[in-house]
């Protein structure tokens, strides 16, 4: 499926979350620096800080530890986090860009889903069913919806939502998860958007049995999952309002299996925006939830994840935690459980991947690099997106370890599969990959390098 591609996104500034900091407080980098001279003052240490020292702060510059300080207390920050945790992640913890506090009840859940619909319910009639396609649903979930009448006619005549409309919106669920896969998330941001709000208005301005209500609940859980998902893949944001707020719904779907799935895919989107230590938390906190209490595929991939986290912290841990994610694989692969649909991605070669990832963390090319083979010899070709980052990811290490023309054939086979999906987040680490590769005297490198500059750079 081809789609149109966004411009891949330059490499993140190591300093990006202070310009995030900054910008939540609607003020200049002049402003700022200002703010930090007159605390300076204060604490009789002086700073001559401008415009320009902020804005190598949020490029490639560290500030020292004092000047952490500084910047630590303008923000609400505790100081302590700054020798917690190295620079720019403890200004994560910033409480401008935390999610508003909501009870974590019904009425919180609800109100947390109006706040990222938009606000206003989506109490559809048949006839504006129609004239919205356009607008508020999109072409694609309007066919889906009109596809199956007695489902369409429940959500658009009359107060009370049956079975057909449930079911049918589960299974709205279940298609977005392999439009993801082999496309990406610019594929599905529009779609779990307005799934979701056509859900959040259905909760908020119609009736239910409390069983369906559960239901209802748990699909804006997915749908809102993805939808912070999809924000990462195309923006390179962890949406943390939009993870909190699927986690609520999980929460009122009483379903703590799903709201670790939220969990898992809250703690990539930390991993990976230079946050370990969040997603460390988060995946302790997920593996938590299921251990003794899911299926052992479920158990098995949360210790994954928690391992993929550690690995990225340089956290010899991470061992145990892939070795016991894969003892846990074992035995689920010889027995029969009900696990949730949504493990359906989850198996061996995911598995070997990541635990080749996280050789590829901890500094271990040969393992990482004999690990990629083996788990890409045998991973699914639907999941178009994950193969490509395995691909990337393994070009990537082939290129360390001196292997050019490997790290090239490699390299030109993600780069066949980047062209058709809209994935930033697997865009960037190519166009990074093309960058060290121009450094090298092999013309195939070179070649890579202009073409991947070609396609990707639009």
């Amino acid at each position: 499926m081809t789609s149109t591609r966004p411009s891949p996104k330059a490499k993140r500034p190591l300093g990006y979350l202070l310009k995030r900091a900054r910008e939540a407080r609607d003020l200049t980098q002049a402003e700022f620096a200002r703010r930090l001279r007159h605390r300076s003052v204060e604490a009789g240490r002086p700073l001559g800080t401008g415009r320009d020292g902020v804005c190598h702060w949020e490029k490639d510059r560290t500030p020292d530890r004092p000047t952490q300080q500084l910047i630590a207390d303008e923000l609400g920050i505790p100081r302590q986090l700054v020798d917690e945790r190295p620079w720019p992640q403890w200004l994560a913890d910033d409480p401008a860009q935390r999610p508003a506090p909501l009870p974590w009840t019904l009425p919180g859940a609800a109100q947390a889903l109006n706040d990222i619909t938009g606000g206003a319910p989506m109490d559809v009639t048949r006839r504006e069913l129609v004239l919205i396609s356009g607008g508020t649903l999109t072409a694609s979930l309007l066919a889906w919806l009109t596809a199956d009448p007695v489902a369409a006619g429940q959500m658009t005549t009359g107060q009370r939502i049956g079975e057909a409309a449930v079911a049918r919106i589960e299974e709205r669920v279940r298609s977005l998860w392999r439009l993801d896969d082999a496309d990406g998330g610019g594929a599905i941001l529009p779609e779990t958007a307005s799934a979701l709000a056509l859900v959040n208005g259905l909760l908020r301005t119609r009736s239910y049995s409390d069983e369906h209500r559960a239901r209802l609940y748990a699909a804006a859980a997915d749908l809102g999952r993805q939808r912070a998902a999809a924000t990462f893949d195309i923006h390179g944001e962890c949406a943390d309002g939009m993870f909190e707020t699927a986690l609520r719904a999980a929460k009122i779907a009483g379903d703590d299996a799903l709201g670790a799935n939220v969990l898992a895919f809250w703690a990539t989107a930390a991993r990976n925006t230079d946050r370990p230590q969040d997603a460390e938390a988060m995946a302790s906190a997920g593996l938590a939830a299921v251990r003794g209490r899911s299926t052992l595929r479920v158990q098995s991939m949360f210790a994954s994840h928690r391992g993929r986290a550690r690995a990225k912290l340089g956290d010899d841990r991470c061992w145990a935690d892939l070795e016991r994610a894969d003892e846990l694989l074992a035995e689920a692969d010889n027995r029969i459980e009900d696990d949730p649909a949504w493990t359906y991605w989850y198996d061996r070669p995911e598995l070997l991947a990541s635990a080749a990832s996280s050789h590829h963390n901890m500094g271990q090319l040969d393992q990482a690099s004999a690990t990629f083979d083996i788990a890409l010899a045998s991973f699914p070709h639907d999941r178009v997106r994950d193969r490509m980052w395995f691909l990337t990811r393994q070009a990537d290490v082939q290129f360390q370890q001196g292997e050019i023309e490997r790290a090239v054939d490699t390299a030109n086979r993600a780069l066949d599969l980047a062209e058709d999906i809209s994935s930033r987040r697997s865009a960037a680490p190519l166009l990074d990959l093309a960058d060290q590769m121009i450094t090298s005297t092999e013309p195939s490198a070179r070649d890579f390098h202009e073409r991947a500059r070609t396609v990707l750079v639009a």
